[in-house]
């Protein structure tokens, strides 16, 4: 019984250094470039040695590539399941995404190619928000021949993007209430809004 209590204690001991190890290393992925970031600020950050961060994850890249496994269940929750194209609610559940994980994620996107495990993060970043994208707003998709079709989903994906977000609150010192609007008041243009090319199912035929 007390060998048994006793691995049950290492193994939460050993879970729990493996979590502050990786929160430590999306914070500062979050707040200093891939090259400025080493094993050792991370061993700081998360209060255990260096040595143990090297067994946790071997490598800066093995770094990345187990943070972003960390991060994605966190950032899907966020973001929620893509079952709702009114873009009222779109730009909210952005709105949760971008405000918590935005910065990382722009982060991974800026610094890609300067390591591996960045530009596989970013590449599956990018296909899995195209892919929620298209889901969210599958329904609208539908209804449009595939020029028009592929045409709108990128503009979604576009206005639905890290970049933009961060381009408004960031570089234009929107709040978050004014900047989910204007995520909002896009996705309708794109839906179908005054001014837009996409007005309706046969957009691309000539009249």
């Amino acid at each position: 019984m007390t060998r048994t209590y006793q691995q049950r204690r290492r193994a939460e001991s050993a879970d729990t250094n493996t979590e502050r190890i990786l929160a430590a290393g999306a914070e500062l992925f979050g707040e200093r470039p891939f090259d400025q970031i080493t094993l050792a600020a991370v061993a700081e950050r998360a209060e255990v040695g260096v040595q143990t961060v090297i067994r946790r994850v071997g490598t800066k890249d093995g770094l990345v590539r187990a943070v972003n496994a960390w991060l994605v269940p966190q950032i899907e929750g966020a973001r929620g399941e893509p079952d709702v194209s009114d873009p009222a609610v779109v730009a909210e559940r952005l709105a949760r995404q971008y405000e918590r994980w935005g910065q990382v994620t722009d982060r991974a996107i800026r610094q890609q190619d300067v390591s591996p495990a960045l530009a596989e993060a970013a590449a599956a970043g990018r296909q899995a928000h195209r892919a929620w994208t298209a889901a969210a707003f599958a329904a609208e998709l539908d209804r449009r021949p595939p020029a028009a079709r592929h045409d709108l989903l990128g503009r979604l994906t576009a206005v639905c993007g890290v970049e933009l977000w961060l381009v408004l609150r960031n570089d234009e010192g929107l709040s978050v209430e004014a900047t989910r609007a204007a995520v909002a008041d896009l996705i309708a243009a794109c839906l179908g809004g005054p001014g837009s090319s996409l007005a309706g199912p046969d957009s691309s035929t000539t009249p």
